[in-house]
């Protein structure tokens, strides 16, 4: 499927617009300019997040899945250890016995 002038043009329209609300809620029309020096159709190719913590927020507000799931599978080994532990406490002739 063969798309037109005016599908490219709405899309890099509505790129602009969103990207032009982000610079606008997060510091103001100073921001705006400085990010595009009066010309918006800056905005329409590259990103224009940073690393700082209020851009990162999305990534930060939940730990990654395998993250979790190793936090788990740690918190579970630990509890089996514990276990094993105290089913180990008798000190005999230098050897531990089950209880």
């Amino acid at each position: 499927m063969s798309r037109s002038r005016a599908y490219y043009r709405w899309q890099r329209y509505r790129t602009i617009q969103k990207k032009l609300g982000f610079l606008k809620r997060v510091g103001g029309m100073e921001n705006v300019m400085a990010w595009t020096g009066g010309q918006p159709g800056r905005l329409s190719k590259g990103k224009i997040h940073c690393s700082c913590w209020m851009c990162r927020m999305k990534s930060k507000v939940q730990a990654p899945r395998q993250d979790l799931k190793s936090k788990v599978s740690a918190s579970q080994q630990m509890q089996e250890f514990q276990l094993q532990k105290l089913t180990y406490c008798n000190y005999n002739g230098g050897l531990y016995e089950k209880v």
